[in-house]
C-alpha cells in the first residue's frame, strides 16, 4: 500500500468510503492561463528590482551610515527574513483559504511603501524597519504565485509556467542591475537635497525611491487576472482533513510522514541558498575590492549577462525536463534538478578566484546558468506532489527555509568568513570560494538522493489516476 493511500483518511466517520486522489476540475484556458504566467513574472520582477538594487548600493550605504560589514549583512539579509520567521508561515495559511489575487495586490502594496521608506532612512534602525516591511511584503508572494499557477496549469505544463516565472526572477535581477547602473548614473554627484520633516535625501535614497514607485503598473497588472478553481490532490484523501485550508500542525505532520519526499528538497536548499543570498548581497562589494570596479560598470555587465543567459537556461532546463520524460524517466524534475547543481559546483568554486573580472564575469555567468536550469524542476516537483490545501504553506514552509536560511544566514555568513576566517575585508573573493567549496557538492550530493523517493511518489500517484 502506498504512503499517500496508508495516510487516508484517518479520523473521518466516512472512512469506509474511498474519497477520490485527484480533484479533476477543467482547466482554465490555457492563453489565459500563459497570461497570469508573465503577470507573476512581473510580480517577481519587481521583487528582485527592489532586491538587486540594494546589494549594488552596498558600499554608498554602508558609507553613509558608518555601517561595518557585519552591520550591513544585518539589512542585507536578516531584515528581510525576521518577517518569515516571525509572522510569514502562520500568514501563509491566508493563501490556502482566501482569494488569492487580492491577496497579492496587498503584499505588492506592502513590499513597494517599503522599498520606498529605504529611501527616506537616516539610521541603521530606520532601514532595518524599512527592510522588515519588504521581508512582510514579499512573505506570501511566492506561495501565491506557486499556488495560482499550480491550479491554472495541468502538471506536464507547470515546468513551462514555473519557468516563466522564474524569468520574472532573473529579469527584475537584470533590470535592477541595469537600471541601478542608470540611476546611479544619473544621480552621482548631484549634493544632498534637504526635504522638511524627512531630512537630508543622498543620491542612493532617491534611486530607492524610484525603485517603489515600479510596483504602481505592476498593481495594474495583478488586477486583470481571475482567481481559478483549486484542483490537485485532495487532502481529504491524503489527510482525512476536510477541505477548509489544513492547520500548520497538519502540514508538518503531513512533511514528517513524507520526510523522505520532502527531506531532499528542503536540505538541499539550505546549502544552496545560504550560497545564493550570499553571492547576491556582496557580489558588488566583490567586484569592487576586488578588480576595483565602481557600481555603475558592475551593474551594466552584471545585468546583462544575467539578461543575455536567463531566457535559454530556463527554458534549456524544460526542454530537458520534457526530453526526460519522454524518455519515460517518472523523476524528470528532480533529475534534472540534481544534474543542475552538479554541473554548476566547478564553475561556482572557480569564479571569484578568477585572475580578471572578464573571467569570474563568465564564470559566474555559466555557474548560475546550470543553476538556473534546476529552478523550473525543484518549485514544479514540490506543487505536483503537494496537496491542494497545503500548497500555500508548505510552499511558504521552502520559501522560509530559502529565506530564513539563505536570506537571514547568508549574507552574515560571508561577512563572516571574511571578518573572521581570512582577516580582512579585501579577501571577499575567498570567503565566496570557500562557500561555494562546502554548499555546493554538499547540495548535489543530497538532490541526487532525493531523485528515488521522488519516482516512488510519481508512480505511487498513476497507479491512483493522478495526470503527473
Amino acid at each position: 500500500m502506498t504512503d499517500i493511500a496508508a495516510a487516508a483518511p484517518l479520523d473521518s466517520p466516512e472512512s469506509d468510503i474511498r474519497k477520490p486522489l485527484y480533484q479533476d476540475e477543467p482547466w482554465p484556458d490555457l492563453s489565459h492561463a500563459y497570461y497570469v504566467a508573465w503577470v507573476l513574472a512581473a510580480v517577481q520582477m519587481c521583487a528582485q528590482l527592489n532586491n538587486g538594487v540594494m546589494s549594488l548600493l552596498v558600499e554608498p550605504v554602508k558609507r553613509d551610515l558608518q555601517l561595518t560589514d557585519m552591520e550591513m549583512s544585518y539589512l542585507l539579509g536578516f531584515s528581510v527574513s525576521l518577517f518569515y520567521v516571525l509572522i510569514g508561515i502562520p500568514a501563509a495559511r491566508l493563501v490556502d483559504r482566501n482569494n488569492r489575487k487580492t491577496l497579492m495586490a496587498v503584499s505588492v502594496s506592502v513590499w513597494s511603501l517599503a522599498v520606498a521608506a529605504c529611501g527616506v532612512a537616516q539610521n541603521f534602525w530606520h532601514f532595518f524597519a524599512a527592510r522588515f516591511g519588504i521581508g512582510a511584503g514579499e512573505s506570501i508572494s511566492g506561495p501565491l504565485s506557486y499556488s495560482l499557477m499550480a491550479d491554472y496549469f495541468p502538471p506536464e505544463k507547470l515546468p513551462r509556467a514555473i519557468a516563466i516565472y522564474n524569468v520574472g526572477f532573473q529579469g527584475g535581477t537584470a533590470a535592477s542591475l541595469l537600471l541601478g547602473a542608470l540611476f546611479i548614473h544619473l544621480m552621482a554627484g548631484i549634493p544632498p537635497i534637504e526635504v522638511p520633516l524627512l531630512g537630508t535625501l543622498r543620491d542612493w535614497q532617491v534611486v530607492f525611491i524610484l525603485t517603489g514607485l515600479s510596483g504602481i503598473p505592476v498593481l495594474l497588472l495583478v488586477a486583470t487576472i481571475r482567481e481559478p478553481k483549486r484542483r490537485g490532490l485532495s487532502i481529504e484523501a491524503v489527510m482525512g482533513i476536510k477541505p477548509r485550508g489544513a492547520t500548520l500542525r497538519e502540514v508538518l505532520r503531513y512533511l514528517a510522514r513524507n520526510w523522505r519526499l520532502y527531506g531532499p528538497m528542503f536540505v538541499g536548499l539550505c546549502f544552496t541558498a545560504m550560497h545564493m543570498f550570499g553571492t547576491a548581497a556582496w557580489s558588488a562589494a566583490f567586484y569592487t575590492r576586488t578588480y576595483g570596479w565602481d557600481p555603475a560598470t558592475i551593474g551594466i555587465y552584471t545585468g546583462l549577462l544575467s539578461l543575455a543567459l536567463a531566457v535559454p537556461a530556463l527554458f534549456g532546463a524544460v526542454w530537458l525536463n520534457d526530453l526526460f520524460r519522454k524518455w519515460g524517466y517518472a523523476d524528470a524534475n528532480m533529475r534534472v534538478l540534481a544534474i543542475g547543481f552538479t554541473a554548476s559546483a566547478p564553475f561556482m568554486i572557480a569564479a571569484p578566484l578568477m585572475p580578471s573580472p572578464w573571467w569570474a564575469l563568465a564564470m559566474n555567468g555559466i555557474g548560475a546558468a546550470l543553476m538556473l536550469m534546476a529552478a523550473p524542476s525543484l518549485n514544479s516537483a514540490l506543487q505536483v506532489v503537494t496537496p491542494n490545501e497545503m500548497r500555500g504553506q508548505i510552499t511558504a514552509l521552502y520559501l522560509f527555509t530559502m529565506t530564513a536560511v539563505g536570506g537571514g544566514l547568508g549574507p552574515t555568513y560571508f561577512a563572516f568568513l571574511t571578518q573572521h576566517v581570512w582577516g580582512d575585508e579585501m579577501l571577499l573573493r575567498y570567503a565566496i570560494a570557500t562557500s561555494a567549496a562546502i554548499s555546493f557538492p554538499i547540495a548535489s550530493l543530497i538532490y541526487w538522493l532525493g531523485v528515488r523517493p521522488y519516482r516512488r511518489r510519481i508512480l505511487e500517484m498513476r497507479e491512483e489516476g493522478a495526470p503527473v
